[in-house]
């Protein structure tokens, strides 16, 4: 019997060491309990840990979601925290990005679960030193998954100032932003500057 071959590289499906567990079809995952001080996601069927919880990296992430609310309500989007997602690419991959916004109010959850069946078109990730190989350009593997199911723009910090990105898709492609003056972004998604440290908005 032929061995498929993975559709992420290794390094970068495990980016980190993961506990070696699957293969784990996404439907079993999503109905499982997830233990508090050990979170998983699930990336082409393998279990990964999520990074620990941290007290600057939930400020920023507090800070961001304050900020970028209202721009969602006023445009009737879909903004969420840790929402879990099941990623179209690759197969059995099921994540919980930290911060996404959905450009319609109209999400689909896959049905009895809380899962979100779509694939949310701006997502920010907070880098912890246990899963930073893993969200980061150009081979960690839940980047590959955002960029393979179409997210249309990724942003990813360090809580501690010392790091962050933009990316947006470009013919199937995250390909790197640079930030312009005073540290912002430009986002087609939000149609503004988005700085991620100190977060504000560029109108």
């Amino acid at each position: 019997m032929a061995i498929l071959e993975a559709l992420l590289p290794e390094d970068a499906v495990f980016g980190i060491e993961p506990r070696r567990v699957g293969p784990v079809k996404a439907e079993d995952f999503e109905r499982w309990e997830q233990d508090p001080d050990n979170p998983v996601e699930l990336v082409e069927g393998w279990l990964v840990p999520m990074s620990p919880g941290s007290l600057r990296a939930g400020t920023l992430m507090g800070e961001l979601f304050a900020l970028l609310a209202p721009l969602a309500a006023e445009r009737g989007w879909t903004l969420s925290l840790d929402a879990r997602h099941r990623l179209p690419f690759p197969p059995e991959t099921v994540v919980f990005p930290d911060l996404v916004i959905h450009t319609t109010q109209a999400v689909p959850y896959l049905p009895g679960t809380e899962t979100v069946a779509r694939a949310p078109e701006l997502v920010i990730e907070i880098l912890g030193s246990e899963t930073a190989s893993r969200d980061r350009a150009p081979r960690g593997a839940k980047f590959l998954a955002y960029q393979g199911s179409g997210v249309a723009e990724y942003f990813h910090t360090f809580p501690d100032d010392s790091e962050q990105a933009g990316f947006r898709l470009e013919e199937g492609v995250l390909r790197p932003l640079e930030p312009g003056p005073g540290g912002f972004f430009s986002s087609r998604v939000l149609g503004t500057g988005l700085r991620l440290l100190s977060p504000a908005l560029q109108r």
